[in-house]
């Protein structure tokens, strides 16, 4: 009887530091893949208490991975300003 072996493949993926991120959008604009993006809020807290001119939709606080599209080039790491992001296995 022969035995089957499973091997398990340990993947590399782009992980934001949310603490050092900046929000300068580099990493949106390099991401080949179109993976990193800046979703709009269509019901911002912020806005009702802290707004001044209550215009909505307002950014979120975190930039979002699909990353079903990233293919971990590392572009975004290479390129962030304030070195806010780094490999994570998974």
């Amino acid at each position: 009887m022969k035995e089957e072996t499973t091997q398990i493949i340990q993947t590399e993926i782009p992980v934001i530091n949310y603490n050092l991120c900046t929000h300068c959008k580099t990493c949106i604009a390099i991401c080949p893949q179109g993976a990193i993006s800046d979703p709009i809020s269509f019901t911002c807290s912020r806005c009702v208490k802290y707004c001044i001119t209550m215009e909505v939709p307002c950014p979120p606080d975190h930039y979002v991975f699909n990353y079903k599209e990233c293919n971990s080039c590392g572009d975004c790491i290479e390129h962030c300003p304030a070195d806010a992001l780094h490999w994570s296995i998974i």
